[in-house]
């Protein structure tokens, strides 16, 4: 993917990695950021043109300081969209940028043509609340994102255990900045009102949840569900949080079924 950098209107800018040719498509990545070596990412641009922007802070925690709430991350995204000439197109998001994805389609409901959830936060259940995770110490966060060892040990190397100092400073470095941007819109708990606009949400919607997941319980499927009228649900066996990595191929399966054109067209 090529690396481009996008100048917004409040005068702040943001980074965005653009490939692959076909439909338009948005990816909103999850805590580990833009991670090119991400299985479904590289799976979706073999289909369609990929737009994968930075979240605000992942790279410079001074971009935050022009975003107050939600509203205005969603504002902050439509502006990047708008810079990019982006008119109507696919959305697909993991984690918080699940959360993220759903905002803007709730904000922008013409923009998105359809929607696409990977075990997404934003909502709260007192019945199953979602894991407080920035109150691990950083050491400990990956036991409670993955399921599966073995994709564990492919994509996520150990923090502070590397035998490379620089390597492992570097690392909790970059883990720091993107929890601390993530946290400023989702802690003390992650609903900030978006089970009341999910209703807004026009677009066709999959939203997929590991059936492991110690953070969002895959039971958010039934609130989610009852909150977007197009909504369809499923649990991905063998997966937790990170199942974009760790069951790969029937996360690729759901999204290819659910993005296929619609009479040899791009979508709606």
């Amino acid at each position: 993917m090529k690396r481009e950098t996008v100048g917004l209107r409040n005068g702040t800018r943001r980074e965005v990695f653009i490939g692959g040719e076909g439909p338009d498509l948005v990816w909103l990545h999850g805590l580990r950021g833009v991670d090119l070596s991400d299985p479904v990412l590289n799976a979706l641009l073999s289909r369609h043109r990929v737009i994968a922007p930075a979240a605000p802070g992942f790279n410079d925690l001074d971009e935050l300081a022009a975003i107050d709430n939600i509203h205005e991350l969603a504002l902050d995204y439509d502006d990047v969209f708008t810079q990019l000439k982006l008119d109507a197109f696919d959305l697909v998001g993991h984690s918080f940028g699940a959360m993220v994805a759903a905002e803007i389609a709730a904000h922008f409901p013409r923009q998105v043509r359809r929607l696409a959830l990977l075990a997404p936060i934003g909502l709260w259940n007192d019945a199953y609340p979602v894991s407080d995770i920035f109150a691990l110490p950083y050491t400990e966060i990956d036991n409670n994102l993955w399921h599966d060892e073995t994709a564990r040990n492919a994509f996520a190397k150990p923090v502070a255990i590397n035998l490379d100092v620089k390597e492992s400073a570097e690392q909790l470095i970059n883990l720091a900045r993107s929890l601390t941007a993530v946290t400023k819109f989702t802690w003390p708990i992650p609903d900030r009102g978006l089970r009341r606009r999910l209703p807004r949400i026009t677009a066709p919607t999959l939203a997929l949840f590991g059936a492991h997941d110690s953070v969002v319980s895959p039971r958010y499927a039934d609130d989610l569900r009852s909150g977007i009228p197009a909504a369809e649900t499923k649990v991905v066996a063998g997966a937790g949080h990170m199942l974009a990595y760790e069951q790969p191929e029937a996360v690729c399966a759901h999204l290819e079924r659910f993005l296929a054109p619609v009479n040899g067209g791009s979508a709606r």
